[in-house]
Parts: C-alpha cells; structure tokens; sequence
C-alpha cells in the first residue's frame, strides 16, 4: 500500500514537458465546442494563472486556438496537430 502512496505522490510532483502541457490543454478544449474560460482550462490542465497566459498566448499565435470574447476553443488546426500527436503516440510505445 504505501509503494503504491509512493509512486501516486511522484507523479503529482512530476513536471511535464511543454508538448504534453499544450496537449493537455488542447485536449481540455476538444470536448467542448462552445469553448472554455481561462479559470477553467487553468483548472482542467492543471496550470498557474501564468503558465496559462503563456501558453494560450503561445497556442493563440500559432493558430491553435481562437479567442472568442472570454472563451477559448480549439481551431481546425489544432484539432489536426491532437490527431497527430495521437498517431504519433500510438506507434512509439
């Protein structure tokens, strides 16, 4: 039992890398069409206020997601980059 304590609390505390965080976030967006308020992507991919700013900055620029007045949602290229990321995933483990 406390092995398994263990290994739960290292993969709380364990940090991610930056692709699996904007996948998180894309994610979070996918399944929902009306989109998603920054409190609740914030809260869904596990992030500070300033790592959301950021990363939604970056997803923003690059076309990944649009703004809409206090929501976010995932644009058609996102969409492809999560399917691609997917595949990708699947034929590397």
């Amino acid at each position: 039992m406390l092995y398994l304590n263990r290994i739960f609390l290292a993969s709380m505390f364990e940090k991610r890398d930056r692709v699996t965080i904007i996948v998180n976030i894309l994610e979070t967006l996918k399944d929902r069409h009306k989109g998603k308020r920054k409190t609740n992507i914030m809260q869904s991919a596990n992030l500070s206020t300033d790592q959301v700013k950021r990363y939604l900055e970056l997803l923003y620029i690059n076309g990944l997601v649009r703004k809409n007045e206090e929501t976010y949602q995932l644009t058609q290229k996102g969409i492809e980059f999560l399917e691609i990321f997917q595949r990708l995933r699947i034929r590397l483990k």
